[in-house]
């Protein structure tokens, strides 16, 4: 991966979206996203450092499209 990033390649997962990423994209409050990641209706998202996390872009993506013709709280 090391090669890739100095060549200028994204990884295949895309980048790391943060928590105000999550926020202004789906229009949810941080501490709706963290209950929903809690019981399983968010993607998990990953510790960056110990004080740091952040989703994969291609896991919400699929989390996203998944979601579209139904209603938010299913």
């Amino acid at each position: 991966m090391a090669g890739s990033k100095r060549r200028g390649v994204p990884s295949a997962r895309g980048r790391f979206l943060r928590l105000n990423d999550m926020v202004a994209s789906t229009g949810l409050s941080e501490s709706t996203i963290r209950r929903r990641v809690r019981e399983g209706k968010f993607p998990k998202s990953v510790a960056l450092t110990p004080h740091c996390v952040g989703w994969w872009e291609t896991d919400f993506e699929a989390w996203a499209s998944a979601r579209l013709g139904s209603h938010p709280d299913e």
